[in-house]
C-alpha cells in the first residue's frame, strides 16, 4: 500500500513573498548583499491544524524544523556566514528563533522555522484573523526587520485541499489530526459503553463499535445537517471539523465531526480507523484482518417517526448504509479524484508522524512522551 501524498512538500508560486534587497555590514567592514524572501502558503493563510498535526522533522536543503508553511529563502553571491531569523505574531506560545551557520561560498539559504501555536489561545479563535507577522533578519550585528500580514485560521478550519497554478496538494491526511485517542472525551465514552456493557472489553471489533455507537445516543449526541465547508477554492478548500469537547458539550455532530470522533475512540482500543471522503461528505469505518466495515453517521440518534432514538436500529442501519455506499464510491478511492475522494487510514497516518492536534500539547506538559516518527501520507491506495 503505497502512498498517493505526501506532507506539504510546498513547490508553490509565490503565494505571498516579500522580498528586499539587504546590504549588511560586518563588524570587518565587509559588505554582504543578497536578497531574502518570505512565503507563507498558502495563498499567505496560516492553519494552524495543519502545522500541529505534523510532528518536527529537519527539512533537507535548509536549517530548521518546520514544514515549509513559512519560510525564508536568502539568494546572493557573498552570504553572511551567520544568520539569526526571528518570528511573532499573536497566538504563538513564544517568539521562533532559528540561528543557521553558512557554508563558505553558499549563495542561497533556506530556513525553515516551525510555529509553536499557543492551544489555549488557538480555542478561544472562532474566526478568521488578519494580523501581522513579524520578521528580524540579523546577520553580521545588523538586524533588519519586515512585516507580513496574514490570515490565521481557526483550530477548527481544516484544509484539505490547495490548487495554485499548476500545482496540487492533497492535505485530507490533516483530518487524522483531529482524530485524537487521548483526548477526555473519549475516556468519557469509554467509560460509558463499559458501565453499560460488562462484556465491552471481551466483545467483538463489531460490538464494541455498535457499544460506542450507543454511549454516544445515550449521551443525547445527534446528526446535525449543517454545511460544514468554509471554503471551496479556487486556492484552498476547508472546512469546520468540531473538537471533541464541543461535540460532547452541543450533542451535536455532522458527518466528519462524528467521523473523526468515533475513529479516536475505534484508534484508542488499537482498532485500524477509516475515514472515506466523498463529496460532501464522511463517512467512518475500520478494518480487522478479515473485513471491513463501514458506517453511516448521519443515522446517529435518527428518530423513527415520534419514536426515540433507538441505538441498536439506528446501528444496524448505519452499518447497512455505510456498507453500500462503500460499495458506491470504492472505485474512486484511487488518489486519482482529489479533492473530492479520499479514504484515510488513520494508523498509517500515524505511521507517517501525523498527529493528533493535542499530542504536542501533552508533550509540552510531559516532556518524556515519545517523539512522533516523520511525517507523511495516510491516503492509501487498495484498501478494501
Amino acid at each position: 500500500m503505497r502512498p498517493l501524498a505526501t506532507a506539504p512538500h510546498w513547490r508553490p508560486s509565490r503565494l505571498l513573498a516579500v522580498a528586499g534587497a539587504l546590504a549588511l555590514a560586518s563588524a570587518a567592514g565587509v559588505a554582504h548583499a543578497f536578497d531574502w524572501q518570505v512565503e507563507v502558503t498558502p495563498a499567505g493563510e496560516l492553519f494552524p491544524a495543519l502545522q500541529l498535526s505534523q510532528s518536527p522533522r529537519p527539512r533537507a536543503g535548509g536549517f530548521g524544523d518546520g514544514d515549509g508553511l513559512v519560510s525564508v529563502s536568502l539568494r546572493g553571491s557573498d552570504l553572511p556566514r551567520h544568520l539569526r531569523l526571528r518570528i511573532d505574531t499573536p497566538g504563538l506560545r513564544r517568539p521562533v528563533v532559528l540561528e543557521a551557520d553558512v557554508e563558505a561560498g553558499a549563495h542561497r539559504v533556506d530556513l525553515h522555522p516551525r510555529l509553536e501555536w499557543d492551544m489555549a489561545w488557538l480555542r478561544t479563535l472562532d474566526a478568521t484573523r488578519e494580523q501581522p507577522l513579524r520578521l528580524s533578519l540579523e546577520a553580521d550585528g545588523v538586524t533588519r526587520t519586515h512585516r507580513v500580514d496574514v490570515r490565521v485560521h481557526a483550530l477548527f478550519d481544516a484544509p484539505y485541499y490547495v490548487r495554485e497554478g499548476r500545482d496540487r496538494v492533497d492535505l485530507g491526511w490533516a483530518f487524522a489530526g483531529y482524530v485524537d485517542p487521548r483526548d477526555p472525551v473519549v475516556d468519557e465514552i469509554l467509560a460509558d459503553a463499559r458501565r453499560a456493557d460488562a462484556g465491552f472489553d471481551r466483545g467483538s471489533d463489531l460490538h464494541r463499535v455498535a457499544a460506542i455507537w450507543a454511549a454516544l445516543e445515550r449521551r443525547g449526541v445527534a446528526y446535525d445537517a449543517g454545511d460544514p465547508a468554509l471554503s471551496r477554492g479556487p486556492v484552498v478548500w476547508s472546512q469546520r471539523v468540531r473538537l471533541p469537547a464541543a461535540v460532547w458539550r452541543d450533542r451535536r455532530a455532522n458527518c466528519i465531526d462524528s467521523s473523526v470522533l468515533i475513529a479516536a475512540v475505534l484508534e484508542r482500543l488499537g482498532m485500524r480507523a477509516l475515514i472515506v471522503l466523498v463529496p460532501g461528505h464522511a463517512f467512518v469505518g475500520y478494518r480487522d484482518r478479515d473485513r471491513a466495515e463501514y458506517f453511516e453517521t448521519t443515522l446517529l440518534g435518527a428518530r423513527h417517526g415520534r419514536a426515540a432514538a433507538d441505538p441498536a436500529a439506528n446501528f444496524a442501519a448505519a452499518r447497512a448504509a455505510g456498507g453500500a455506499r462503500w460499495r458506491r464510491v470504492a472505485a474512486r478511492l484511487d488518489g486519482r479524484h482529489g479533492p473530492d475522494y479520499a479514504l484515510i487510514d488513520i494508523g498509517t497516518a500515524r505511521a507517517y508522524g501525523i498527529i493528533p492536534l493535542g499530542a504536542g500539547e501533552r508533550a509540552s506538559r510531559h516532556p518524556s512522551e515519545a517523539t512522533p516518527a516523520p511525517a507523511g501520507s495516510s491516503r492509501q491506495r487498495g484498501l478494501p
